[in-house]
């Protein structure tokens, strides 16, 4: 479906991803993994178009895909505009019909629905990361990247999040990127996982159907790999 040649991206002489080579085929759920600073963030900004590449390319095999929906952990919106505004600015944006009926069930369904009229900043982390969850939803995508996205939930409304996404996924076809941590939500999500370490892929492996298997093989992978480095 896209394929990223020989790609690479430094700030200022400090490099950040080396020729990174990589092949997303059509409905895949992929895992990024690595520890903070090693490149995860960088790679799905270059991919979704955000910021460009010192060098390398992005090649797209499918003419119908649109790369457009993301919930980055630190993308903001302007503070001081109601969850209501910025929902209907998204709204009109996407051309998604959206009448005060369904807002409502829309927020309801993250149980956001008494903070309609707030105001952004007045949010806690956990909600901002519900709402941005809800925006990348809005327009029902067929390529989707989540960039730690339990961060600031609590324990239920990280099971919630995970079975919504699990649930979407299972309803349409498409492309999942996941940026995270977490073994849990990667194991519940994905299908394929890739760790960055030291500004390349130092590993790119499958998992399995079983949510146990899979939580065996990313603690071997990742984790226990780390370990004996």
């Amino acid at each position: 479906m896209l394929s990223l040649v020989n790609i690479s991206k430094k700030y200022k002489s400090l490099p950040i991803l080396k020729d990174i080579n990589l092949n997303i085929k059509e409905n895949e759920k992929i895992g990024i993994m690595g520890v903070n600073g090693s490149g995860k963030t960088t790679l799905a900004e270059i991919i979704f178009g955000v910021i460009k590449p010192n060098k390398g390319k992005i090649i797209f095999s499918n003419s119908n895909i649109v790369i457009k929906n993301a919930v980055f952990q630190d993308v903001s919106f302007d503070g001081e505009l109601k969850l209501k505004s910025i929902f209907k600015f998204f709204c009109s944006a996407l051309k998604v019909k959206c009448g005060n009926k369904k807002i409502s069930e829309k927020f309801e369904k993250f149980e956001l629905e008494n903070q309609l009229n707030l105001r952004y900043s007045n949010l806690s982390g956990g909600q901002k990361q519900k709402f941005k969850f809800l925006i990348a939803l809005l327009n029902n995508p067929n390529f989707l990247l989540l960039d730690e996205l339990t961060t600031h939930l609590d324990y239920e409304w990280k099971i919630k999040i995970v079975d919504l996404v699990t649930k979407y996924l299972d309803t349409k076809e498409c492309v999942l990127l996941l940026i995270s941590h977490d073994s849990y939500e990667v194991a519940k999500l994905c299908d394929r996982v890739i760790v960055i370490k030291d500004n390349v892929i130092n590993k790119d492996f499958k998992l399995s159907s079983n949510f146990e298997e899979s939580l065996l093989i990313i603690k071997k992978m990742v984790y226990d790999n780390d370990c004996n480095n």
